[in-house]
């Protein structure tokens, strides 16, 4: 009959409370974390979405931080009101004639205590030609 001690696989009682500490928390930084790269994955649909609007090209600045801001509201994004975004958004001219939209913002929430998440955004797409510039 032999030792079966040595037939019998397992954890062990501190093994399972190392990998159950683990684990939580990894999935505590993980819902820290979620909240900040979702709104950032909304701000990118909102931008594309604008961007990809072939109107786009000859609205103004306010126009286009209106038409965000829409989007915003339809993604439930309340980071801003409109005056601030309008700040925040950056239109430039590029040397083909054509315009670039960009954002470019810091997005920070707690971590633990005093800790905190930064995520920086940055981000600049081309808008369509318009018809008046």
């Amino acid at each position: 009959m032999g030792n079966r001690r040595f037939l019998q696989q397992g954890v062990s009682l501190s093994g399972l409370i190392f990998w159950c500490a683990l684990l939580g928390g990894a999935a505590l930084v993980a819902m820290k974390l979620f909240p900040l790269y979702n709104e950032k994955m909304k701000v990118d649909f909102a931008m594309e979405k604008v961007a990809g609007d072939p109107e786009a090209g000859n609205w103004t600045k306010p126009d286009l931080a209106k038409a965000v801001m829409k989007q915003f509201e339809v993604s439930d994004v309340d980071r801003w009101t409109l005056a601030e975004f309008t700040r925040l958004l950056d239109v430039e001219r590029r040397t083909d004639g054509g315009r670039t939209m960009s954002l470019s913002y810091e997005i920070r929430g707690p971590l633990f205590g005093q800790l905190d998440i930064v995520l920086n955004y940055d981000r600049a797409l081309d808008l369509p030609r318009g018809t008046t510039e």
